[in-house]
């Protein structure tokens, strides 16, 4: 809830000097932030509403006007539940046309609308942003980590955005410079205690060169990769890893994998999938779509997970997308992408990856398998001093390596001579 403002109250103080008590619908005007005022005003007073109503073609005298049901404050601005006319469309309050009008009329920046069920409208009138700025990474994370729920950044509503690893698959889409580098870095920061204590293995996947992620080279992550062939084998590697974990749970009836040091989960990471399922030869396109359809088929049971980080979320690019049960689309730079990501309809559900500004990098709009709603969420800001930090401090520690032979009657007294000196007498 947003307080009301300090000036309220002296508002309230001029009424009653001039010999009376404010009304309701004074109150919510006196109590309403500035940015909102308008839209209190006409939401707050029937006959303003009504007028609305008819000239956005949402209501008339003689067919009736939707219900207002109720109407509260939230930290972007209001949340206005409706219930509409018998016959009336979903569509209509959904269209991005009629969303313009609306915020147009109300006077405020943006205007959102979802229908959580049928013949009900959730018009969001949004007049702050609480994603605008930056969301700083904790200084350390906890050394507790909860691998289907690693806190990655920040919710629209202020909570901890927290994303499923294991058991899932992940699609994460978006443009340059949408900050896709980000949402992977918080990602391997909050799992950094559990890599660190070999609870997970990271394989990398940077086509890039090893531009983005080449300092966890040999350090945070187990196998990296920077070329067609080399990461078409590390996918290899990963089938049969998968299948051997598979063929055992079968045989001793276990139904999912919990990872430990001896079977650690196992989270791949492709940056940039598009370099082999679009851009190399065709053999390798086959093999990559082949092993990745594999992988996203049988390997959540088997703790086995796949991020896949692209710019372009076509079925061309990435054919097996369906198998992804958590998407993540940030700035895109077309509305059909959006539907490629989150699927038909989802502009009407919330999803509207195409009108996030180019100033908010790791800005998006996170899905899952069996929810219809969206969440917007914001990445932690991670510069390259964030991400070398993190190799410092969760990178496991090097397995020494010591003599094979046994020197177990090693004598450091013993100079090659019983009395320790040559024929001569002289210290050998």
């Amino acid at each position: 809830m947003i307080a009301v403002p300090a000036l309220a109250a002296l508002g309230f103080t001029a009424w009653i000097l001039r010999g009376r008590k404010p009304t309701d619908f004074e109150r919510l005007i006196a109590g309403a932030p500035a940015e909102l005022s308008r839209a209190v005003e006409v939401l707050a007073d029937n006959a303003r509403r009504m007028a609305m109503l008819v000239t956005l073609g949402l209501g008339a005298m003689d067919r009736g006007f939707p219900r207002l049901e109720c109407w509260d404050y939230t930290d972007t601005g209001m949340e206005v539940e409706w219930t509409l006319l018998c016959g009336q469309s979903t569509k209509t309050w959904t269209d991005p046309d009629m969303l313009d009008a609306l915020a147009h009329y109300l006077m405020v920046p943006q205007v959102l609308a979802t229908s959580p069920e049928p013949a009900r409208i959730l018009l969001q009138v949004r007049a702050f942003d609480t994603l605008a700025a930056p969301v700083m990474t904790p200084a350390l994370a906890p050394d507790s980590v909860d691998l289907e729920a690693a806190h990655v950044g920040m919710r629209e509503d202020g909570l901890p955005w927290l994303l499923r690893v294991l058991y899932a698959h992940i699609l994460l889409a978006g443009a340059t410079g949408s900050g896709k580098g980000s949402v992977l870095w918080s990602i391997l920061n909050a799992l950094g205690w559990a890599i660190k204590a070999g609870l997970v293995d990271v394989w990398m996947a940077d086509p890039k060169g090893g531009a983005e992620f080449g300092r966890g080279e040999g350090r945070l992550f187990v196998r990296f990769t920077t070329d067609a062939d080399t990461i078409l084998a590390m996918l290899r590697e990963a089938v049969e890893v998968m299948d051997e974990r598979l063929a055992r749970m079968r045989a001793e009836g276990i139904r999912k994998l919990v990872p430990t040091v001896d079977e650690p989960l196992i989270l791949i990471i492709i940056d940039e999938a598009a370099s082999l399922s679009s851009y190399a030869d065709r053999d390798q396109q086959q093999e990559f779509r082949r092993l990745t359809g594999l992988l996203l088929s049988k390997g959540r049971a088997a703790a086995v997970t796949v991020i896949a980080a692209l710019q372009d979320p076509s079925k061309e690019t990435m054919p097996n997308r369906q198998l992804f049960p958590v998407r993540i689309g940030l700035r895109l730079d077309e509305p059909t992408q959006n539907a490629m990501v989150h699927g038909q309809s989802a502009k009407d559900r919330g999803a509207r990856c195409d009108e996030i500004s180019e100033l908010t990098p790791g800005v998006g709009y996170v899905g899952e398998d069996g929810t219809t709603e969206f969440v917007r969420v914001r990445a932690f800001m991670i510069p390259d001093y964030v991400a070398d930090r993190i190799v410092d401090m969760y990178s496991p520690a090097a397995e020494i390596t010591g003599p094979t032979e046994d020197y177990s009657d090693f004598d450091p007294d013993d100079l090659g001579d019983e009395d320790g000196f040559d024929e001569t007498g002289a210290a050998a």
